[in-house]
């Protein structure tokens, strides 16, 4: 097969991937992206509340303070998707929550973004090719990449391959999360959420409203395959008229399963790749994906050498 050629390409093209792609794109880089498009992209699962306290990262911890930057830089990344894209990525702040006596508060430092549309937006214009990534090695030719697809050489690489980054010889693991989107009642357009019980080992219900329905998650579940879990199913749709008795009669569209990277320590790995020059690594997520993605774009971009043949911003 032909070698083909890139001067930065980006393997994978879920939230990370997509949204350093774009912010690569916009400094006037050169990018392509790979996308083996497989089933279990933790994005495609992500609900997209933006929230550190929710998540419990407090700013006095190193995550937390990660968490509380990219949160501040999101509402002036989310303009640039939309502009650059025309495309709408749903960003708001002030999500109403329930909180444990009934009633209904704004929560400081709480805003939400839809994922599916962030990663359309970034996308937008920009060469996107299949391909399953293989094996990585640096020459000093450049990077050589062995996919399903073909050969590919590049300056650089980013490795942004999700729950999949254990073959590039990352220390990451998939953790399965499940959630379902119900048809959402008339009443339930506003922001909002509620928040119950945790299940066990990091599971929790809460709903979230979003443009698309209402959204009610998630489970945690030690497994590589992105099949549904019919007992998470009844678990989550019983957890959902728990929260709000008005999904009891309410339609279920769709059941969302995502892989989650999960690393030993709980933080993601954002940086050069410590055997491979020429290769940087942006994954370990976990299920900060969505919060953590200006951050991560932003930390990329100050690590990538200046552009070799400068692009204008926006460019395909």
């Amino acid at each position: 097969m032909t070698l083909r050629h890139a001067d930065v390409l980006v393997v994978g093209g879920g939230l990370i991937g997509a949204t350093t792609a774009f912010a690569l794109r916009q400094a006037g880089h050169a990018v392509t992206v790979l996308d083996a498009d497989l089933p279990g992209a933790a994005w495609r699962a992500a609900a997209g509340l933006l929230s550190p306290a929710a998540e419990g990262l407090m700013p006095d911890t190193p995550l937390g303070a990660l968490a509380a930057e990219s949160l501040r830089l999101w509402p002036a990344f989310a303009q640039q998707l939309e502009i650059a894209s025309g495309m709408r990525v749903h960003y708001r702040e002030g999500v109403l929550t329930r909180q444990p006596d009934g009633t209904w508060a704004r929560i400081p430092g709480e805003a939400q973004v839809h994922p599916p549309s962030v990663v359309c937006a970034a996308l937008h214009g920009l060469p996107v090719h299949p391909g399953r990534v293989l094996s990585v090695h640096s020459q000093p030719e450049g990077v050589q990449l062995t996919t399903d697809q073909g050969p590919w050489q590049a300056r650089t690489v980013i490795l942004a391959a999700g729950a999949w980054s254990a073959t590039f010889g990352l220390p990451v693991t998939p953790v399965q999360g499940q959630a379902l989107l119900f048809t959402p009642p008339d009443s339930a357009a506003a922001p909002a959420r509620a928040a119950g019980r945790r299940r066990g080992q990091g599971a929790r219900a809460y709903t979230l409203s979003r443009q698309d329905g209402v959204y009610v998650g998630a489970t945690v579940r030690r497994n590589n395959d992105g099949l549904p879990d019919p007992r998470a199913c009844r678990w989550l749709q019983a957890a959902a008229v728990r929260l709000d008795p008005r999904l009891r009669d309410q339609p279920v569209q769709v059941t969302l399963v995502g892989l989650r990277p999960i690393t030993p320590d709980g933080h993601p790995i954002v940086g050069p790749h410590s055997s491979q020059p020429g290769v940087l690594v942006a994954t370990g997520h976990g299920r900060h994906g969505a919060l953590l993605a200006p951050w991560t774009a932003r930390r990329l971009l100050d690590l990538l050498p200046a552009p070799a043949l400068p692009v204008p911003a926006g460019a395909t």
